[in-house]
């Protein structure tokens, strides 16, 4: 029960990597701020009085203004931030158009960004000593072909985690990144063919594709007071896959 006492803010939280990290922070005892741009799926019986929807666009203009006007109107304090919420567009670089390219920056780095400093605001405010953690991917430091505007928000994401870290810390908030490997989503789903599940699991060395728990639990680590000392840091959740440099089914003699 880390999450007891805590107001926790989560986007993307109608599905996968998301939802899961929603789900832990309300079974450790948090009241969630469940953000999602159509919420289609039921919260457990159990939970349903900590967990509140709120239908955002994270790229939206105004997203940022209404979440922190949601959160002083109803809790006056908020002490985690999940920036979960991404989109993924697969298109050969020589392909990509500019509107395919400003969707993808739009949620994945300037929404975090203008949503980061919303919450910011309210736990500088409040002098709480609160935490944000925001979701990057291997494929910040690992290129993905014909994913170009996708991986660039990601390094992006990585290098204004940082930046965020250093400028917040005076203020008692920490924060990090989660940096997932393979892992099954709806969003990953379609390109998890048997050819390629074949492959990733031959090079990823624990030999695995992650269910969206096991970077749930990363994130709600980097989230709690368990990590009250990391800031500014991007914890691997891949399998091995960023570091192995081994080379599948052979080794040097």
């Amino acid at each position: 029960m880390r999450f007891s006492t805590k107001v926790a803010v989560v986007t993307g939280a109608d599905s996968g990597i998301g939802r899961a990290t929603a789900i832990r922070l309300l079974d450790e005892g948090a009241t969630v701020v469940a953000i999602d741009l159509n919420h289609t799926k039921p919260w457990p019986d159990q939970v349903k009085g900590r967990v509140r929807r709120l239908d955002l666009d994270v790229a939206g203009l105004d997203a940022a203004r209404r979440l922190e006007d949601y959160l002083r109107a109803e809790f006056q304090r908020v002490d985690v931030l999940a920036n979960v919420a991404g989109i993924l567009h697969i298109a050969p670089f020589l392909e990509v158009t500019r509107a395919d390219w400003d969707r993808v920056v739009a949620v994945n780095l300037t929404g975090v960004f203008f949503l980061s400093q919303a919450v910011a605001r309210v736990m500088v405010g409040n002098g709480t000593p609160g935490r944000i953690v925001n979701v990057s991917s291997v494929h910040a430091v690992v290129s993905e072909p014909n994913a170009a505007p996708y991986t660039a928000t990601k390094g992006g994401l990585e290098a204004m985690t940082r930046t965020m870290a250093s400028e917040l810390a005076p203020h008692g908030v920490t924060v990090n990144c989660v940096r997932p490997g393979a892992t099954r989503t709806p969003m990953s789903e379609p390109i998890y063919t048997p050819e390629i599940v074949r492959l990733l699991l031959a090079k990823i060395p624990l030999r695995q594709i992650a269910p969206p728990e096991w970077v749930a639990s990363a994130i709600c680590y980097l989230a709690s007071d368990e990590s009250c000392y990391t800031t500014g840091a991007c914890l691997d959740v891949d399998g091995g896959y960023a570091m192995d440099g081994s080379l599948p089914g052979t080794a040097y003699g």
